[in-house]
């Protein structure tokens, strides 16, 4: 049971939720104890409420999830987990959430049920319209950047959150074009994946990925990034970075059973160590 739970709150999720720390990296904020705890609880409170999100879209998504090859085996769908347990996990988890985000700030809160009302538009309208259902979940990663801005008090990046926005479109379009290469009964698909085609999908993974190189690089040449990291030599670990999208590209275009590119994450090695990779370059830059 604790395992069909763990299932359903989808831990493994958690780590979309990292980018809350993104504002407390490239501010360098990390360097004060006291940020690092505020980013963390802020971290903290997004994994509930996205756990929430999800036990909400997976009752409501469960007739349909009943039909997908893969989905099926999910909690709610699959009937290891009733519906009327999901519930009540549901409110304790969003009463968990915005009980410690209100401990934060009341500010951070309102990026919490924000988060929490996009989402709800999401599941029961917006996911069944192309192009918007993409952007809805790339507005969710750009909000909890801003709630990591707002745990540690410092003004939002304009291109750190188009670096946002455009990435987890990415990914968000990567999704789709593994959803739609899954299933070969196009009947079970969602209606939203249903009304793209394989070669529009690749086209909008392509283009996100280059938008979200393009503006990591521009960023990392900012001027006032140079000033406040101290650092020239930011911009090497671009290359780590733009090796990482290319290895995703090259998985998101060749594996056949997978549905989700965050499982490349977990599961590629290569993916790993070029993460790896990246986390070296930055900190060497710092420190050299």
């Amino acid at each position: 049971m604790i395992k069909d739970i763990l299932k359903l709150l989808k831990v493994k999720h958690y780590i979309k939720n990292i980018v809350v720390f993104v504002p407390l990296v490239f501010s360098l904020s990390f360097k004060d104890f006291n940020q690092d705890f505020l980013a963390f609880a802020a971290f903290i409170a997004f994994c509930l409420i996205s756990s929430a999100v999800y036990i909400l879209n997976d009752i409501i998504d469960a007739p349909k999830d009943r039909l997908h090859p893969i989905k099926k085996s999910r909690p709610i769908a699959s009937g290891k987990v009733n519906i009327k347990t999901a519930l009540i996990l549901f409110i304790i988890l969003l009463a968990a959430s915005c009980a410690l985000s209100l401990a934060i700030t009341p500010i951070l809160l309102l990026a919490v049920l924000g988060y929490l009302i996009l989402n709800i538009c999401y599941t029961f309208y917006f996911k069944q319209i192309p192009i918007i259902d993409v952007v809805c979940i790339a507005l969710g990663f750009v909000i909890r950047v801003l709630g990591g801005c707002i745990a540690i008090s410092v003004m939002p990046s304009p291109l750190v959150i188009l670096l946002t926005f455009f990435t987890s479109m990415f990914f968000t379009f990567a999704k789709r074009k593994l959803e739609y290469s899954l299933i070969e009964d196009q009947s079970q698909l969602r209606k939203s994946i249903k009304q793209y085609n394989d070669a529009l999908l690749n086209q909008y993974v392509t283009i996100n990925a280059v938008l979200s190189i393009a503006f990591y690089f521009t960023y990392m040449l900012d001027s006032q990034t140079i000033q406040r990291a101290g650092t020239q030599y930011l911009y090497l670990s671009a290359i780590p970075f733009t090796v990482l999208f290319f290895r995703l590209l090259f998985l998101i275009q060749t594996c056949t059973n997978v549905d989700d590119p965050a499982v490349f994450i977990y599961k590629d090695k290569t993916v790993k160590w070029l993460i790896c990779v990246y986390i070296v370059a930055l900190i060497a830059v710092f420190v050299f």
